[in-house]
């Protein structure tokens, strides 16, 4: 079993915790704006709105469970779940609370384990649509984990959220230390994407004929 790869929290996920007010989902903005004064009690909210549980080593059956449920990793075998857990941070976010936030520099995917995350984009003017809702097995910043840009959405817990994230660091060790689990994981990685990105290009072709 490998040691953990992540100590202490994300440090963009603490700073998503942060910045309640200007990432949370539109009409809790407002109820959020005092965790925006810098307080000490605007702190400690965050603190608690955002709560790391531990290693996924700890988590093994509830992690297999969503992978079987869902597409990404469905090769996995008892061993390769083993492994993996082992470099997995576990999380849990509080209802209306972000912990991806657009443009913000990122390197870490996330695996839902329990509720459901809306995903939000701004538009020109800054407006905030919903452009998606993720399930318990849904994968989110796996563009950001693999070329390190800064994140595409916003994704909210509609509801408690459990997730597990996997740093850049640890999908590194994974192909260095295991480099069968590793080509597994970038093997789903790239199949995910490229049905992401059919998804949109059949999107965009509709919007264009309709033009």
């Amino acid at each position: 079993m490998p040691d953990p790869t992540v100590e202490t929290p994300l440090p963009s996920i603490s700073e998503a915790a942060g910045a309640l007010a200007s990432a949370a989902r539109p009409g809790a903005a407002q109820a959020a704006a005092p965790a925006a004064s810098g307080s000490s009690e605007a702190g400690a909210d965050a603190q608690l709105a955002i709560e790391r549980l531990g290693n996924g080593a700890g988590f093994v059956p509830l992690i297999g469970k969503v992978l079987e449920e869902g597409s990404l990793l469905a090769q996995f075998t008892q061993q390769d779940l083993q492994c993996f857990a082992g470099f997995l941070q576990i999380y849990r976010v509080s209802s209306g609370i972000p912990f991806i936030v657009e443009g913000d520099p990122g390197d870490f995917m996330v695996l839902v384990l329990e509720g459901v995350v809306e995903v939000f984009k701004r538009g020109a003017e800054g407006e905030r649509s919903l452009v998606g809702v993720a399930a318990p097995g849904k994968t989110l910043g796996e563009m950001s984990l693999i070329d390190g840009e800064p994140r595409f959405a916003t994704c909210v817990a509609a509801t408690p959220v459990t997730f597990a994230a996997l740093p850049r660091k640890g999908l590194e060790r994974i192909m260095r230390e295991h480099p069968e689990l590793g080509q597994k994981i970038l093997l789903q990685l790239v199949l995910l994407l490229n049905q992401r990105l059919r998804h949109v290009s059949a999107q965009l072709l509709q919007v264009w004929q309709h033009d």
